[in-house]
């Protein structure tokens, strides 16, 4: 019967083991601190596209428009054509891109103007009535009515158009008294039964914050803090990695100060008092600034 063959003795491999878990926390972080870098620039990149693209989609279609009349071609662009012939306008712009990008741009700069006018005209009487007539034509529609409405608080909110209500930010008891939750404060109003002062307080989620909860408090139970909406959707986003240096949760702080709290005794003044110094032997008096005597 054949003897089986020893087993051979197989190196440790501590080594190469040692050496792939380097690899792998080095790939992991050279690839985290490159995400780091690229994906902010990345965004801000999709966010510009984002805005320009609807800028230029608002008004292209009538700089367009206005390309394709014969008019335009004949005495403007002083092409000679047949009679009812125009010119192919989708194609010369695929043709020549620097013409294309220039009424891009155009299209843009149409819409900032046309923005500039509705916002002067709103300032107006007759522009306000105008306005208030189109208002009053959509509170007619139920659903139109209620989106209308609620974006345009919400945008008013974020433009600074509301009073500094609508600017506050606060740590608001949610969702268990022990716990502080960042809000923003909606709106200050009395009880309509004992005159204590509330608030309507906006809760949003993390790292949504376009969702959220809407919480009735009283508002010496906030602590307000001096930060702006910025500040605090970016502590928010960030899930408090980014967050301003000052931060409380002492109730009834305003704007983030604890001014009207009663000063507590520092641990100097707890200590025993010093034994006074004994009394100076009579002698001339030392040379320093003379006191000055009460006038009559």
């Amino acid at each position: 019967m054949p003897r089986p063959d020893p087993v051979e003795n197989k190196p440790p491999q501590h080594r190469k083991s040692r050496l792939a878990a380097t690899l792998k926390i080095l790939l992991r972080t050279r690839i985290t601190a490159g995400l780091l870098v690229v994906m902010p620039i990345w965004i801000t990149i999709l966010l510009i596209r984002f805005v320009f693209q609807i800028m230029r989609d608002s008004s292209q279609w009538v700089v367009l428009a206005v390309l394709r009349t014969e008019w335009f071609q004949k005495h403007v662009w002083q092409l000679h054509m047949a009679t009812g012939e125009k010119l192919d306008i989708d194609q010369f712009l695929s043709e020549h891109r620097a013409i294309y990008w220039g009424i891009a741009l155009l299209s843009v700069f149409f819409t900032f103007c046309t923005l500039y006018l509705i916002g002067l005209t709103t300032r107006n009487i007759v522009g306000r009535r105008i306005i208030a007539s189109i208002e009053r034509l959509v509170d007619k529609v139920p659903l139109v009515k209620t989106v209308y409405r609620s974006s345009k608080q919400i945008l008013a909110t974020f433009t600074g158009e509301q009073s500094n209500e609508f600017q506050r930010t606060a740590l608001i008891p949610f969702p268990q008294e022990k716990m502080r939750s960042v809000g923003f404060i909606t709106a200050v109003f009395p009880d309509s039964v004992t005159g204590e002062e509330l608030a309507t307080v906006f809760i949003p989620t993390t790292p949504n914050p376009t969702t959220g909860y809407l919480q009735v408090l009283r508002r010496k139970d906030l602590v307000e803090l001096d930060w702006s909406v910025e500040d605090a959707v970016r502590t928010i986003m960030s899930a408090g990695i980014l967050r301003p240096d000052f931060l409380t949760i002492v109730p009834g702080s305003h704007l983030g100060t604890t001014a009207d709290a009663p000063a507590q005794p520092s641990a100097l003044s707890q200590t025993a008092p010093a034994p006074p110094a004994p009394s100076p032997a009579p002698g001339p008096p030392a040379s320093g600034p003379e006191r000055a005597e009460p006038s009559p």
